[in-house]
């Protein structure tokens, strides 16, 4: 039988994606700290559920979401942070009417969803939700299985070249296997973790402790993070800042859901709920987001370039290629800034920093763009 799909749906996954925040629409946020900033950034998460696609493939259901949220729109292939396998769409995927992938790529929730009893034939709002469910290859889904976070400790149990299944470092105790994804996604998962420890920390009674969700899961509203799991998570979000790919991607889950991931919108709020601002009060006017009202109509691919990186005495910084005068600052793993300037001069003096990893960001009139730097 033929699935109607409601116009009313069709309209809300097509419209055009416009880059910028609602204005206000984390207007509640400033003058809270810690506990109380966590809450309200739950609250406006889960204000509105009603959007939220069903899960599993065709129309109206997760698929299509895919295709708007995980498909790289220049060669049409489905975007795979547990593989480097390339997978193509059909060209005809939508008039198939956005069909599954079978065992090849599968609905992946990045935290799992047997961490909080899901049933998936009847799958609750958690289990519906795009800003932590991607598309995944089926064999480093079934192997990841729930396996918490972690930093594989010698040869991998399994490796594709991306992502690493195997005996994890130690944190909060836990010496069993882990999952560890590839560099540049560690950051995506961490704001994927921070996410659904905000939007569901009404789960109180549904997380199950006494599985592999108590390594990573507290049951309560806060931190609702166990100090291991906060500890790496901090690590991979400062390693790796947030990217044109999640920045991309949040406007098209927006577009859909009607609602954000916060943590890749104001990559800074992990620092004021979990990490070294946590006692600091949250100023919203003094954290301008690299998605908000002044980033409309912003390109979608511009790239922020540090040469060399890494590097030792000096940097120059070029955006697609061209150089100019604009701000910058560089910030430490700890969110503290150790450098900022506008780049009036041939090259910027980074003798003075210490060796490490560093997030640089660059204001323009339009965007902020972000880039790891490393320095030897």
């Amino acid at each position: 039988m033929k699935t109607l799909f409601p116009i009313s749906l069709f309209l809300l996954l097509t419209f055009s994606v416009s880059g910028a925040i609602p204005k206000d629409y984390y207007s509640s946020l400033d003058g809270l700290t810690s506990a109380n900033l966590k809450t309200a950034l739950h609250d406006i998460i889960c204000q509105d559920t009603t959007h939220y696609l069903s899960y599993g493939s065709n129309t109206g259901h997760t698929w299509q979401g895919f295709y708007s949220t995980d498909r790289d729109t220049v060669n049409n292939t489905v975007i795979d942070m547990y593989s480097d396998s390339l997978r193509k769409f059909p060209t005809n995927y939508v008039a198939l009417g956005y069909p599954g992938f079978g065992m090849t790529i599968q609905i992946e929730h990045s935290v799992p969803k047997s961490w909080w009893g899901c049933d998936i034939n009847h799958p609750d709002v958690a289990a519906r939700d795009l800003n932590h469910l991607y598309p995944s290859d089926g064999k480093y889904n079934d192997y990841k299985s729930d396996n918490p976070l972690g930093e594989v400790v010698g040869t991998p149990i399994h490796y594709n070249g991306e992502t690493k299944i195997g005996i994890g470092v130690v944190y909060d105790g836990y010496t069993g296997t882990v999952f560890e994804p590839a560099d540049k996604y560690k950051g995506d998962f961490a704001r994927g973790y921070f996410y659904v420890a905000t939007a569901y920390q009404h789960y109180v009674n549904k997380w199950k402790i006494a599985t592999s969700a108590g390594i990573m899961m507290e049951a309560d509203t806060y931190p609702t993070l166990k100090p291991g799991a906060i500890q790496l998570l901090l690590k991979w979000s400062r390693q790796d800042p947030v990217s044109q790919k999640e920045l991309t991607r949040v406007e098209k889950v927006f577009a859909i859901q009607r609602n954000r991931n916060p943590f890749i919108d104001h990559p800074e709020l992990t620092e004021y709920i979990w990490g070294n601002m946590k006692d600091s009060v949250y100023r919203i006017a003094a954290h301008p987001s690299a998605t908000g009202p002044t980033a409309v109509n912003r390109p979608m691919v511009r790239k922020l370039s540090i040469s060399p990186n890494p590097a030792k005495d000096q940097i120059h910084l070029s955006i697609d290629g061209n150089t100019g005068t604009f701000r910058y600052t560089i910030f430490s793993m700890t969110g503290s800034v150790v450098s900022s300037g506008n780049t009036t001069s041939p090259a910027i003096n980074v003798s003075g920093l210490k060796s490490g990893v560093y997030s640089c960001v660059v204001n323009t009139e339009t965007e902020k763009l972000v880039s790891k730097l490393i320095i030897l």
